[in-house]
């Protein structure tokens, strides 16, 4: 069923006996049962906390801090800025901050309700943004746009202005517009029942995450924020997107059941790491691991993988709320490549964008996909990219670790990031300090790259075709947007021809080439990979097994055969039919319908 279908039985979700049911799209299985806890923020996301009244003062010291640091913030932005007009913006905002009336309301409020500071801003400034918008005159009316910014910033600062160390309460179910891989990272220790989400996509990074987490996920629920109040019970199906609000007695009885029996399920309980992967006729396939936590990787050794094909840097920044310090990326890249040994880790560096980065003085962009973000911002930033580049070099000593740069686009970019490592031996050298010798990667994810393939091969050691990223690009399709998600095809025929591009690229040029986006932990798009020449996938731990499983039933010559008749096809509706077409007549005992593309 299509996601433009899925919205229209959002519309038509029914009420019986006090049960609401709401159908969205499923982007990680599993089933959750729990109370929800509303999220709210952009940049740092919030909840409403009570507070103890021994916590108040402290609360408030949080609260100034936060005015202040946002203050410095708009005085160094405005001294950047030489426009008329926007020094007036400027002025407005700091006004707003010097308002001692908004400010004195938002203290009294974490005093009277006895909340976290983060409610009071948001509850305060609701209130003065509703009463703004009401105005008649045009251009004081506007001014509500200002105040949201300074909301925001506030917020904001209030992440910078001292943490305060929450937890969630137990089976707690995350609602919000969209949850941030930062947010969920750092909710994750309280160990969340699931998530709701109005906007994303299967391969975004959030639901990525969750995947990787067992956190099951739906999304695609429009206006959720507005149907729920924190603290009412829910009942999370991520095997069929349904969310379940306000659920009876017996279908929470029938639900947690449910969820027990899924818990204590396991695809293998075999020790495989010694048993070679291999189709039917005998065609060799390495699987890698994608991992952001370390303590994952014993598992997928345990299933068979080989290394990790992706280590994803940034989720070192998420954790440490910026960039962490050279001493602390080389403990966490020292200990994880010892965990993995002569399989090999490949790290990526930093693939964050600009306004990702703490205390940011920037702009917003307009649209940050296209941005300063990924091996643009390392280059743009060059302090801190060489502050990752040693650490990954001291890091490298008598470990085998490689190096991947976040979407490439051009082949300079590559010499650049090359010049800068060498220099850096040369530093370490001169200081005596040990290294070891480390692989130069770069990720294909983007369509020039594509069309560079061969060239950007010359200049590297490997590649790692992130398929998640290049679907997107490809097709002009935000792929956490949910309303052009019918856009988002994976089996476009323009993605095949490209992935097939980068794999013989690869092949001729004698480097590897490891796909590494959620492409390659799909039993069904794993056997058109191999098909079109893949020979190294690397995937999330609770991908292996499954994947594992049908490269071991199906045979190389019938995959390539499949993927000739695909190539024939001219839009992604008749890749997708000839796919259920050929993989029921082929492989239905391994591929039902209900498991292949609609």
């Amino acid at each position: 069923m299509s996601a433009l279908n899925k919205k229209k039985q959002n519309d038509l979700s029914h009420h019986k006996n006090g049960e609401i049911r709401l159908s969205g799209r499923a982007v990680s299985r599993g089933v959750g049962v729990g109370r929800i806890l509303s999220l709210f923020g952009q940049k740092r996301q919030f909840y409403r906390i009570k507070l103890e009244n021994s916590k108040i003062e402290a609360e408030i010291r949080r609260f100034r801090a936060a005015v202040r640091l946002a203050k410095r913030q708009i005085k160094k932005i405005s001294e950047q800025k030489s426009g008329k007009s926007q020094t007036g913006i400027f002025e407005t905002h700091l006004l707003f901050l010097e308002d001692a009336s908004l400010l004195s309301k938002i203290e009294d409020f974490i005093k009277r309700q006895k909340v976290n500071a983060e409610w009071a801003v948001k509850i305060v400034t609701d209130g003065y943004i509703a009463d703004y918008k009401a105005i008649s005159d045009e251009n004081l009316r506007d001014r509500y746009i200002d105040l949201e910014d300074i909301a925001e910033r506030l917020l904001t600062a209030l992440g910078g202005g001292g943490k305060a160390n929450i937890r969630l309460e137990k089976d707690t179910i995350i609602v919000a517009k969209e949850v941030k891989p930062s947010t969920l990272i750092e909710l994750v220790q309280s160990k969340p029942k699931a998530i709701i989400t109005e906007n994303g996509g299967w391969t975004s990074h959030t639901f990525i995450l969750a995947r990787e987490l067992n956190l099951p996920a739906v999304t695609g629920m429009k206006g959720i924020l507005r149907r729920v109040q924190s603290g009412e019970n829910v009942v999370v199906d991520g095997f069929s997107g349904q969310v379940i609000l306000h659920p009876k007695v017996e279908t929470l009885r029938q639900y947690k059941k449910r969820a027990t029996q899924i818990r204590v399920e396991n695809p293998t309980k075999e020790d495989l790491r010694h048993e070679e992967i291999k189709t039917l006729d005998g065609q060799k396939i390495i699987i890698r691991a994608n991992l952001d936590f370390t303590k994952d990787y014993a598992e997928a050794k345990r299933l068979g993988a080989k290394g990790i094909g992706l280590y994803r840097s940034e989720f070192l920044f998420n954790q440490n709320k910026g960039f962490p310090t050279e001493k602390e990326q080389i403990e966490i890249y020292r200990k994880i490549a010892k965990i993995v040994g002569d399989d090999r880790i490949r790290i990526r560096t930093f693939d964050l964008s600009v306004e990702q980065l703490a205390g940011e003085m920037r702009e917003r962009e307009k649209n940050p996909a296209l941005g300063l973000r990924a091996i643009r911002l390392s280059l743009a930033q060059e302090k801190q990219f060489r502050t990752q580049l040693r650490a990954l070099l001291r890091a490298s000593w008598e470990n085998k670790l490689d190096i991947v740069l976040p979407m490439v686009s051009d082949v300079s970019e590559i010499l650049r990031a090359r010049e800068i490592l060498e220099q850096e031996k040369e530093k370490l050298a001169k200081r005596k300090i040990k290294f070891g010798e480390m692989r130069l990667g770069a990720m294909i994810e983007v369509p020039s790259a594509v069309f560079l393939a061969e060239q950007i091969a010359c200049e590297v050691d490997f590649l790692n075709l992130g398929t998640n990223d290049l679907v997107q690009y490809l097709l002009a399709v935000d792929r956490d947007n949910e309303a052009v998600s019918d856009w988002f095809r994976t089996l476009h025929p323009s993605v095949l021809r490209a992935v097939k591009t980068v794999l013989q690229a690869g092949e001729k040029c004698e480097k590897p080439v490891i796909i590494c986006g959620e492409m390659a932990g799909s039993s069904v798009y794993a056997a058109i990979l191999i098909g079109l020449g893949a020979t190294e996938l690397s995937m999330n731990v609770h991908s292996i097994a499954r994947v594992r499983k049908t490269i071991a039933n199906i045979a190389f010559e019938e995959a390539r055969e499949i993927v000739k008749e695909l190539e024939t096809c001219r839009t992604a509706a008749e890749v997708e039919e000839k796919v259920r077409s050929s993989f029921l007549e082929k492989w239905s005992h391994l591929f039902g319908i209900e498991n292949l593309p609609v």
